[in-house]
Parts: structure tokens; sequence; C-alpha cells
């Protein structure tokens, strides 16, 4: 039992660390975009924005272009708790569910049983009705 918890205890905790191995290995991506505006142009003329990074070696040379990467923001507290809530509602839910499905099936298999002891009720009494039958029956 010990060496049960135990292992969970380790499996948990590798779990947890190779989720947050990803999260920690990610780098920061810096963006700049220049804006210039002359006395003749009118409108200002806006430089590409240029993705740079701190570890270059670290980059792909495919993902190195003049437009920024599409990144997703990390997650806010808030947004964290809310998807914890929405997770544990339909956790809630799916277990209603089931205990639903396992009621009906508690039900069907009841029925079915109610169904089984009505037969055996009606073929004993139609046993009794033959034997009362043939004791009656003129020899």
């Amino acid at each position: 039992m010990k060496s049960n918890k135990l292992f969970a205890i380790a499996l948990g905790s590798m779990i947890a660390l190779g989720l947050s191995v990803p999260v920690m290995a990610q780098t920061t991506t810096q963006s700049t975009t220049t804006t210039t505006t002359t006395q003749d142009s009118p409108a200002p003329v806006a430089a590409a924005p240029v993705a740079m990074a701190p570890d270059t070696a670290a980059q792909d040379n495919s993902a190195v272009n003049n437009s920024v990467s599409d990144t997703t923001a990390p997650m806010t507290k808030s947004e964290m708790k809310e998807q914890r809530r929405e997770q544990k509602q339909e956790e809630k839910s799916a277990d209603a569910t089931a205990k639903s499905h396992r009621d009906e099936a508690r039900a069907q298999k009841e029925e079915a049983k109610a169904d089984k002891d009505r037969a055996n009720a009606l073929k004993q009494q139609n046993k009794s009705t033959n034997a009362t039958e043939k004791a009656d029956a003129p020899q």
C-alpha cells in the first residue's frame, strides 16, 4: 500500500515536471515597429515588424522572417480559474450522466426481473390449474 502511494506521488511529480518543462523552455520574442515621417509625405511610412530573439542559436531558420510569429499569451489567473471551474462543471455533468445511465440500467434490470417473476407466477398458476383440471376430470 505504501509503495503504491509512493509510486503515485513520484508519477504525479514527474507528470507535473513534464508539463511545466515546455512552458519554461519557451523563448521570449520581441517585436519592434519603426515609423518614420517626412515632411514631403503626408502619410507615415511604417517598416515591417522584425522578430528578434535573445538566443539566435536556438531559432529555426524557417521561422526567421519579417513577420511577428503568431503566439498565444499565457493564461491569466482568472482565465485559469474559469477554465478549472468549467472543467469541474463538465466533470459533474459527466458524473451525473453516468449516474443517470446506471440508474436507467438498474431500472431496466429490475423491470426484467419483475417480468421474469410474473412469467414464473403465471407458469405456476397454469401448472396448478392443469393439476386441478386433471384431478377433477372423470377417469
